[in-house]
């Protein structure tokens, strides 16, 4: 993974007859990315567009079979294959003909089934509808004077169907009688009496697939025009209506039972039917989607090559130069299988061209070369930022996560996803969301063993210090006294957790330590760059750029770095120190390093006896020398680039003025036949396009160069400060998180441990009880789990991207080059999807 595969580029040229079986076992190899040969022709001039549509055919016609068999809502068991064709001995041709006539016949007898049973089931939902309408509509008509609101009415109701007065019955879903009312009162100005009786059971309703629940209603009017208001109504409603039977009510009814039981009977069998051919075809279904999806990956890519009018197709391809020989194997193999006679070729060829970028991961390594990935893709053969990532990324997330509590928390969740990986796999693989910490899970697991590390280095556990080692102070009942000869081994000592200067201490330790790993997280990757410089042999880079670069850094917050570590070593209660000066503090003396390096306002760093004064003289010498070195590194690393690379330009196109104006001449004159050769003989007429292009590259202006390295330059100087400041986010998300930690503690449980203090009996009701205890340690851990786990770990991974993404790869990393997407049936099968 430190640099990406060697690439070549391969032309392949087989005989017609076995330019399928090829790129089938090339499918399944996934070794090549074919480039497009035929890109002059659109998709349909192309010389497969007719095998694409029929296989698109197909899929549309695999996507009604799934529909169908989701609708069903029918599980059906794994048996043998239909019998049909066998793939694997018959031609392409033959398979599509075959898929083509089976797939047809079962969906023109499907779609029979299917209109026949929704035409029943809509014959039995009327059937039934009208069942009710006789039954409760009758009612409607009777006379009853106390179901109604005054006698007119009741009157009026009582001889509807011996008098003039119209009426309209039908059966309306419960939920829209509100409207209906609304509606039919206002078209006919009140003029209407309607009546509604419940449906005792639900009805199924065709359009929705629910049961609904309705009503059978009638209304009432008197004047001719209201009957087709009303009408219009329930047309609007989906209110379906049934014309009440004027005499033989009985006689009806028993013909109506008689008919919903005889479509009842037809249902059923057709159900039967409609399930025993969707059973036949689950079966097939999975092995009929890989082949149709297969078939059509293979001709969209037999669309890129070149055929020629003796029958031999030329396709060329990137392949990784370590599976050449895979590839060549199995293009003799493909040939012997499709008993073709001409022995298939394959040869690496020359090119200018820049090869795509392949880095062969695994599960581990994936993720972090996709972070990198999703800033930009690496060059070809450029030094691959994931390596470093795979350590950098957990470290720098940690040294903001720092806390043993929640780093084995983190951990144990990380490590459960990698032990039952293939448990989860499905279930990462229909939730979008766990798919993206699913696919995360070996970072999450080094993040996790990072915090654990980082969390015993600051001494921080849950709000909480452990004393593991013996403690190097000793507490005299006004301060914490130094026990002579002990040093607490690792980490901070736990006595500073008791004291009312820790934050000034931790605030104090975390800036300065984020400022020493972003000194030496840019360093990193300004040697990554002298890697790349070295490899591509611009060796006057590590002259203009790498080393001018490097003392930048070095000799200003390399210096500071410096400074802190010696700080930090020095015993500054030495006799030799007290009584004569304070130690130093470095900010002023930075600042003061800045804008006025000859003044020293602080003691001196370094100082071993003598005269303070001339210790600090001596340090301000050091100091303008660093800065001058800083200063002069600046024209080095913006003025010799541009002129050098300008020279080198003037020496590499003017040998080739004279041979660039005869290239033309010939392009001028005969561009017609020339494209017709490089169609004819592939390979040479691409190699002679990379060969014209290469000739025809426009030299740069001396300007253009210049104002590139300017930019670069001002971009690097003032991003040395800037990129440096960035890092203080470790500082600043590291104690954030620490005070929330503790905070969520002590307002918690540590106040539930404390309840002596308040009263006896809140401490009995809280403690003792552990009622009260479960309670507030709820409270904590979801605290801890929604805010500390999950908030403030997305918030450090966010920073450390940042910070992988901006401040270390902008110091090596160009991420101009293209991904290599080689032909693989599993990528083209999602691609689809």
């Amino acid at each position: 993974m430190w640099r990406s595969e060697n690439m070549v580029l391969l032309e392949m040229t087989m005989q017609r007859e076995a330019a399928h079986q090829t790129v089938e076992r090339l499918g399944e190899l996934g070794y090549v990315e074919f480039k497009d040969l035929s890109s002059h022709l659109n998709a349909f001039q192309r010389q497969f567009a007719n095998e694409v549509k029929r296989c698109e055919e197909l899929d549309r016609i695999i996507r009604y079979f799934d529909e169908q068999i989701l609708k069903s809502e029918v599980t059906f068991a794994s048996g043998d294959n239909f019998p049909g064709d066998d793939e694997e001995t018959n031609e392409y041709g033959n398979i599509l003909d075959s898929y083509e006539k089976d797939f047809s016949n079962f969906e023109k007898e499907l779609r029979d089934l299917s209109g026949n049973l929704d035409q029943m089931i809509a014959e039995k939902n009327k059937a039934e509808e009208f069942s009710y309408v006789i039954n409760l509509a009758s009612q409607f008509f009777k006379g009853d004077e106390e179901t109604y609101t005054d006698d007119s009415e009741a009157g009026m109701l009582s001889g509807s169907r011996s008098s003039s007065l119209g009426y309209m019955t039908g059966v309306i879903p419960r939920e829209k009688i509100p409207s209906f009312l609304l509606l039919i009162y206002r078209s006919t100005r009140g003029n209407v009496v309607p009546r509604f009786a419940e449906i005792p059971t639900p009805l199924f309703d065709q359009k929705s697939g629910k049961m609904i629940e309705k009503n059978v209603f009638a209304v009432f009017f008197g004047a001719s025009a209201a009957k087709e208001k009303v009408k219009r109504v329930c047309e609007a409603l989906g209110a379906s209506i049934h014309d009440f039977p004027e005499q033989d009510i009985a006689g009806t009814k028993r013909s109506v039972e008689q008919k919903i039981g005889e479509l009842e009977t037809t249902i059923e069998s057709t159900k039967s039917r409609v399930t025993d051919l969707l059973s036949k075809i689950s079966v097939n279904l999975p092995r009929w989607k890989e082949r149709v999806h297969k078939e059509k990956a293979i001709f969209h890519t037999l669309n890129l090559f070149n055929y020629d009018i003796k029958g031999s197709v030329v396709s060329i391809g990137w392949c990784a130069e370590k599976n050449v020989e895979n590839v060549k194997r199995e293009m003799e193999e493909a040939r012997l299988a499709s008993n073709a006679q001409v022995p298939s070729i394959c040869d690496i060829i020359q090119t200018n061209e820049t090869p795509p970028t392949f880095f062969e991961t695994n599960r581990f390594t994936e993720v972090f070369q996709n972070i990198i990935n999703s800033y930009g893709i690496p060059d070809y053969k450029e030094v691959n930022p994931a390596v470093a990532s795979t350590i950098l990324f957990p470290f720098l997330f940690a040294v903001m996560f720092g806390d043993f509590g929640h780093g084995i928390l983190l951990t144990l969740f990380s490590f459960a996803m990698v032990i039952f990986e293939r448990k989860l796999k499905p279930v990462a693989e229909s939730s979008e969301l766990f798919s993206m910490v699913f696919a995360g899970r070996y970072i999450l697991l080094l993040m996790g063993i990072f915090s654990i590390y980082t969390g015993f280095l600051y001494n921080d556990g849950l709000g909480l210090a452990v004393d593991i080692f013996k403690s190097g102070y000793q507490w005299n009942g006004h301060v914490g006294e130094k026990i002579a000869d002990v040093t607490y081994p690792f980490g901070v000592d736990p006595a500073w957790f008791h004291t009312s200067n820790k934050l000034l201490y931790y605030n104090s330790l975390k800036m300065k330590m984020a400022v020493i790993f972003g000194v030496g997280h840019m360093s990193i990757g300004l040697f990554f760059a002298l890697a790349n410089m070295i490899h591509f042999g611009h060796f006057l880079d590590i002259f203009l750029e790498f080393i001018p670069e490097l003392l930048i850094l070095w000799s200003t917050f390399g210096y500071m770095c410096f400074l802190i570590i010696y700080k930090w070593c020095v015993n500054w209660f030495d006799p030799i120190y007290v009584g004569k000066f304070d130690p130093p503090q470095i900010l002023p003396m930075m600042t003061d390093f800045f804008l006025s390096p000859w003044k020293m306002t602080q003691p001196p760093m370094f100082y071993s006896g003598g005269d303070v004064e001339a210790a600090k003289s001596a340090q301000a010498y050091a100091q303008i020398g660093l800065l001058l070195v800083a200063v002069i590194c600046i024209p080095i690393l913006l003025i010799p680039k541009p002129i050098v690379e300008y020279c080198k330009q003037k020496r590499k196109f003017k040998p080739r003025k004279a041979e660039d104006s005869q290239d033309s001449q010939v392009v001028h004159s005969d561009s017609g036949s020339e494209h017709h050769v490089a169609i004819l003989e592939g390979t040479d007429g691409v190699e002679h396009s990379h060969h014209r292009d290469a000739q025809h590259e426009e030299m740069e202006p001396f300007s253009e160069l210049f104002i590139k390295q300017l930019i670069h330059t001002i971009e690097y100087v003032l991003g040395t400060v800037s990129n440096t400041a960035s890092y203080l986010r470790l500082w600043a998300l590291s104690l954030a998180h620490a005070q929330l930690a503790e905070v969520f503690w002590q307002m918690t449980i540590g106040l539930a441990l404390n309840m002596l203090e308040f009263s006896k009996v809140a401490e009995d009701a809280v403690v003792h009880s552990g009622v009260g205890l479960f309670f507030i340690f709820s409270i904590w851990f979801g605290m801890t789990i929604g805010v500390l786990l999950l908030m403030e770990s997305l918030s450090a991974f966010l920073h450390t991207i940042r910070l992988t993404w901006v401040e270390f790869n902008n110091k090596f990393f160009k991420g101009t080059g293209s991904l290599f997407h080689p032909f693989s049936f599993a990528t083209f099968g999602k691609a689809e999807e």
